[in-house]
């Protein structure tokens, strides 16, 4: 499967952690709203890191230097490998937070 279609699958996954997260914490209004800043915040940081990496102009420079399309797949990877580590990330707030940090007082280990 290509990274494009991984990362369509992946990123229904991300959308589904967060109706969980969203469900288990539906009665802490202060929380849910911290954390659907964080999740603006992260697709913020995504597509920034993916114009800094891939430039307009690096998709053009690429066909015209070496005759192929590469772009997309090039940025489906990246964006799957960012997307992989969100859903590590969003996991903890279900998982009661990393094993070395379940004694600290947050909200992962609520």
């Amino acid at each position: 499967m290509d990274a494009c279609k991984k990362f369509d699958e992946l990123d229904t996954k991300i959308l589904s952690l967060m109706d969980k997260i969203e469900v288990k914490y539906k009665n802490d209004r202060h929380f849910l709203e911290a954390f659907n800043m964080e999740q603006v915040y992260w697709i913020q940081y995504r597509d920034r890191r993916l114009r800094a990496i891939y430039p307009k102009k690096w998709d053009q420079h690429y066909r015209k230097n070496y005759g192929k399309e590469v772009f997309n797949p090039c940025k489906c990877k990246e964006l799957l490998r960012l997307s992989e580590s969100r859903v590590e990330d969003l996991q903890m707030y279900l998982m009661n937070g990393p094993a070395d940090q379940q004694n600290c007082p947050s909200m992962l280990n609520k």
